[in-house]
C-alpha cells in the first residue's frame, strides 16, 4: 500500500507512532519507507469516525490519507477485488473476517503485519500480494526490520481460519434413553465451523423451558465438546436452547472512501452468534406391582399361579406366573388404578377374588394374595339300621 509524500522514515522503522502498529517498508518499486505493512489506529493516528483498528484492502491503490473522507461502517458478505475484478469467495470472506475479528485488534507490530498479509491473501487471491506464494506478499514480510514472527503468524492464522472460520452451527445431543422427572440427563454440545471442525473454548448460554432446570452455561473443551445436565421436574415437553454469542464474524466490516483512488478499509471486531434447540419428551415415572401368593391353610408360598393386571379400561397390561418363591412382579406401569386378577390357581385351591390397587410414580405396590384350599366333599354319614325283633314262635 503506497503512502502519501512526506513520509520519509528510515527503512524498517516502526511506524506505530504515526499510522498504528506495523512497519514502514519499501513500496513495490523499491522506494524506501513508502509502504505500510500493518494496521491503522491506536496508538497512532485514528481514522476519522473509526474506533479500533483498520486494515487496507486494496494494495495497488493510495493509502487512507488520500481518501478525503470515509463513509459509515457497513457489513459486506460479498467483496470484489479492484485489482482483478473478481469476487472473493464466501469462504475467503468468512476466513478474513475470522482473522480480523480474533487477531486484528492489536498493538503488536508483528501481529498487525501478519493480519495485514492475511487480509490481502483472502481478498486479493491470485495476485502477487496473496500468500502463500505471492512475490510481493513474501517480500513485504521479509524486509529487514520486519519481525520474522510476522510471516509465521500469518501462516498460522490462515491455517486456523481454514479450520475454525464460520458460519457456525450449534449441535445438541442428548444421552441415550428418555428423560425422567427428577432424574439428571446428560447432554453433549458442540459448535462446528464451516469446515465441520468442533470449535474449542466456546461459551454456550443454556436455557431449559417447559419443565425442570439446567445449568446456565457450558464451555467447549480443547476437543470442542461441552457437557451439561438437565433435570426435568415433571412429565411433558422440555426444550433446551443453547446459544453461542460473540463468535468470530462471518462478514467484513468496511468503510469506503469518497476518493475512488484510495483504499477501502476493513475493520476489526465484528462478531456473530449461533443457536440451536432440542425438545425432550419427558415420560412420567413408572411404578409396579409385586404379588406374593400364599396358601391360607399352610402359609406357604404358591408357585405357578397365573395372574393378569388389567388397567382402568379393562385391558390386560401384564400377565405372568408366580415363581418358585411365590412372587410375580410387574414394572413399568404408568401411574393409575389396576385390577389384580388371578387367572388360574394351583390344583386344590380356589381362585382368589380380584383386588384393586393404585400404582404411584416410581413406587411398587405390594399385594398379598391368599388362596383358600378347596374343601373336600363331606362324607355321607351312616344311617342307623333298626332290626325289629321277631316274636318267638313255638316249635
Amino acid at each position: 500500500m503506497a503512502l502519501g509524500t512526506g513520509i520519509l522514515l528510515a527503512p524498517g522503522a516502526n511506524a506505530a507512532d504515526k499510522w498504528g502498529p506495523g512497519y514502514l517498508i519499501p513500496d513495490s518499486t523499491g522506494k524506501p519507507d513508502r509502504s505500510h505493512i500493518g494496521a491503522y489506529g491506536p496508538p497512532g493516528q485514528a481514522l476519522p469516525g473509526v474506533t479500533g483498528v483498520a486494515y487496507c484492502a486494496d494494495p495497488e491503490l493510495d493509502g487512507p490519507e488520500a481518501a478525503g473522507r470515509y463513509g459509515p461502517v457497513k457489513e459486506y458478505t460479498s467483496w470484489t477485488s479492484k485489482a482483478t475484478g473478481k469476487e472473493a469467495s464466501a469462504q475467503d470472506i468468512a476466513r478474513a473476517a475470522y482473522v480480523l475479528s480474533k487477531y486484528g485488534n492489536t498493538t503488536d507490530d508483528a501481529q498487525a503485519a501478519a493480519v495485514d498479509a492475511v487480509v490481502y491473501s483472502y481478498l486479493e487471491a491470485g495476485t502477487t500480494y496473496a500468500l502463500p506464494n505471492g512475490e510481493r506478499a513474501l517480500q513485504r514480510l521479509s524486509y529487514p526490520g520486519v519481525a520474522p514472527s510476522a510471516k509465521k503468524q500469518a501462516t498460522e492464522y490462515m491455517a486456523e481460519a481454514a479450520k475454525f472460520a464460520g458460519p457456525y452451527k450449534v449441535n445438541i445431543k442428548p444421552s441415550e434413553g428418555t428423560p425422567k422427572p427428577g432424574a439428571k440427563t446428560t447432554v453433549t454440545l458442540d459448535v462446528t465451523s464451516a469446515a465441520g471442525h468442533k470449535v474449542p473454548g466456546v461459551k454456550l448460554d443454556l436455557g431449559l423451558t417447559g419443565a425442570g432446570t439446567s445449568e446456565t452455561t457450558a464451555t467447549t473443551n480443547a476437543e470442542g465438546i461441552a457437557t451439561t445436565t438437565i433435570t426435568p421436574a415433571k412429565a411433558g415437553t422440555a426444550t433446551l436452547k443453547a446459544t453461542a454469542e460473540s463468535l468470530p464474524g462471518n462478514a467484513l466490516r468496511a468503510i469506503t472512501p469518497s476518493n475512488a483512488k484510495a483504499q477501502r478499509m476493513v475493520l476489526t471486531g465484528g462478531t456473530t452468534s449461533a443457536h440451536h434447540q432440542v425438545q425432550f419428551q419427558v415420560d412420567p415415572l413408572k411404578g409396579g406391582i409385586k404379588i406374593v401368593k400364599t396358601a391360607v391353610d399352610t402359609g406357604k408360598t404358591l408357585a405357578g399361579v397365573a395372574f393378569e393386571i388389567k388397567d382402568g379400561q379393562g385391558k390386560t397390561a401384564a400377565a405372568g406366573k408366580t415363581d418358585a418363591a411365590g412372587v410375580w412382579q410387574v414394572k413399568d406401569l404408568a401411574p393409575g388404578s389396576y385390577t389384580v386378577h388371578e387367572v388360574k390357581a394351583v390344583e386344590g385351591y380356589q381362585l382368589a377374588p380380584d383386588q384393586t390397587v393404585t400404582v404411584g410414580a416410581d413406587k411398587t405396590a405390594d399385594i398379598a394374595v391368599k388362596d383358600v384350599k378347596i374343601p373336600e366333599p363331606e362324607k355321607p354319614k351312616p344311617r342307623p339300621v333298626t332290626i325289629p325283633v321277631l316274636p318267638k314262635t313255638g316249635l
